[in-house]
């Protein structure tokens, strides 16, 4: 009887650590793709509205790409606070 429990315990530690790596890759996903998008859309809009090269088309790029990896993050921490709440409870 105590393997039985001592196996179900060390099963839900696994389930919750695997939850966790799974949350952590799928953000790491999300960052790769979200800054990719958003280093287009700010490459884009550089174009759009910087007639000639330099560094402001650099800038805006450059910003496009942070808003996404701060977007990916943001959402990536409170999915894991979310996680670490309900495994609390």
């Amino acid at each position: 009887m105590e393997n039985t429990m001592a196996s179900t315990g060390s099963s839900n530690s696994v389930a919750s650590e695997e939850a966790v790596s799974h949350t952590i890759r799928k953000g790491f996903q999300d960052i790769s793709i979200a800054t990719g998008v958003g280093l287009a859309v700010g490459g884009l809009a550089s174009i759009v509205l910087v007639r000639g090269g330099g560094s402001a088309r650099k800038a805006i790029t450059t910003f496009g790409g942070g808003v996404g990896l701060g977007h990916a993050w943001t959402r990536c921490s409170m999915e894991l606070e979310s996680l670490l709440e309900d495994k609390k409870n």
